[in-house]
């Protein structure tokens, strides 16, 4: 597993404990008002600006459009951009090669729609530099492990990241069963709706890395 990204920080000293405890990524939620998570363009321009590049930064949007996607790469500077489309996700074709490599596209697969998810996870593959597969967006969903493990079999040569409902008690069957490239972890870390709790992310964090650790020995 090469990726952990902890997502929907809004305080500095939350993302100064990703770096501690060994997090590969951080993730904003932002122009996405509905979220409890979300940050306005100066809080998240301050955020980036302190962290100056310590840690991969993920700027997390629900655009209505490609030209909105292509604003918004242009105008922040962060590392990548998670990008949960409001449109067909054929519309990505027309951003430029540049600008693909800085997207991570969530996908929505269940069992009804796996097939032509499969044919798209195939057709996108190379295209950008992650695919995430995600039907909570931060609700804390429980993962579909037999549908997952599934995608990952027939995808192992993607970079494919996992979300929703990973938690604390469950990150060791993730890990060990499923062995995602990435994953990404959002709402079980919070005390409240939007409020990230300081020791839930240390916690999971050693944990992963005691994981990790096992596992290459």
């Amino acid at each position: 597993m090469e990726y952990i990204k902890i997502c929907g920080l809004k305080q500095y000293e939350h993302v100064l404990l990703c770096i501690k405890y060994g997090a590969d990524a951080v993730g904003f939620i932002y122009n996405v008002p509905e979220s409890p998570r979300n940050l306005q363009k100066i809080e998240l321009q301050t955020l980036l600006k302190k962290i100056n590049n310590k840690i991969l930064t993920v700027i997390v949007l629900k655009p209505s459009s490609v030209l909105e996607i292509e604003e918004v790469i242009n105008d922040i500077n962060a590392s990548y951009f998670q990008i949960h489309a409001n449109f067909d996700v054929v519309e990505l074709e027309k951003l430029s090669k540049e600008h693909k490599k800085k997207v991570i596209l969530a996908l929505k697969v269940n069992n009804a729609n796996k097939d032509s998810m499969l044919k798209q996870i195939n057709n996108f593959k190379d295209q950008f530099f992650a695919l995430l597969i995600d039907n909570s967006e931060g609700r804390g969903r429980v993962l579909d492990f037999e549908l997952v493990k599934e995608i990952l079999k027939k995808n192992s040569e993607t970079n494919l990241i996992i979300a929703g409902g990973i938690s604390i008690e469950n990150i060791e069957e993730i890990i060990k069963i499923l062995k995602p490239h990435g994953i990404d972890i959002s709402s079980s870390l919070e005390s409240g709706e939007g409020i990230k709790d300081p020791y839930k992310i240390k916690n999971i964090l050693i944990k992963i890395n005691e994981l990790k650790n096992k596992m290459s020995d």
